[in-house]
């Protein structure tokens, strides 16, 4: 994964926290910039999550969050509209390390809540995990929300989706099988690059499948430990963090 631009050094600093309000942060260098994480309950109102069992807490490296936002792509529904990361360098560097706090806090009924405001708008939505994957629901991406009223002909559409890579699916809903394009399924130990774009029909069953019998070897391991290097010299992730993953890529190895 490459970014073509120039990579800025964030401090977070926290305000403030209570059982129902993780915490509110600025970072430095993000011109205005304000982050809000707040843990609600998954029976709120038409929540779409009442009859999931959540794995909460999160288990998750702060490395493989960092590698989660950065394979997020969403892509306007208008001519011409080209994909975009749905977070910039600088604020992964911001969100990654309020996450990993919020992730090994959320209890088993909540789910995280979060809101980004910056220059571009708000970047807004839900973040939870059932069973082996992290679900990444999003109503408004840079200011744009999910549903626009079309003033013209006085209808609901929809102003951008998101564009699924691999190891990530829409979610499909179980009751009249609608595929909901502002929400992405992605494997909780998602593959670290070769992202590529998967059949946007493809159904939440696909993610299910059983690992391949011959995968005792990772074939991958050089272009991890790569991707994991780059992250480190980024400032992405600690020397703490580098050297944590980088043993864990060696475990899975040996």
């Amino acid at each position: 994964m490459v970014f073509n631009f120039k990579f800025f050094q964030v401090v977070v600093v926290f305000i403030f926290f209570s059982p129902f309000i993780f915490g509110v942060a600025e970072g430095v260098g993000l011109k205005k910039s304000k982050v809000k994480i707040t843990f609600r309950s998954q029976f709120y109102e038409n929540s779409s999550l009442t009859n999931m069992k959540l794995n909460h807490p999160i288990k998750i490296s702060q490395a493989e969050i960092v590698n989660h936002m950065v394979s997020l792509k969403s892509k306007g529904t208008f001519i011409g509209n080209k994909e975009e990361p749905v977070f910039s360098v600088s604020e992964i560097q911001t969100l990654a390390p309020i996450l990993f706090k919020a992730f090994r806090e959320v209890s088993p009924d909540k789910i995280i809540r979060m809101q980004l405001k910056s220059e571009g708008g708000i970047t807004s939505g839900d973040i939870f995990s059932f069973k082996s994957y992290l679900n990444w629901r999003f109503d408004s991406i840079r200011g744009e929300t999910f549903l626009q009223k079309n003033n013209v002909r006085g209808w609901n559409i929809f102003s951008w989706k998101m564009t699924p890579k691999n190891g990530q699916l829409y979610f499909k809903s179980g009751i009249d099988k609608r595929i909901q394009k502002n929400w992405i399924i992605s494997k909780l130990k998602l593959h670290i690059s070769g992202q590529e774009n998967m059949n946007n029909q493809s159904s939440f069953g696909v993610l299910q499948k059983k690992p391949s019998q011959n995968s005792n070897i990772n074939p991958k391991l050089e272009e991890k430990l790569e991707h994991l290097k780059y992250l480190y010299d980024k400032g992405l992730i600690s020397e703490e963090e580098y050297k944590s993953q980088q043993k864990n890529i060696f475990d899975d190895l040996f």
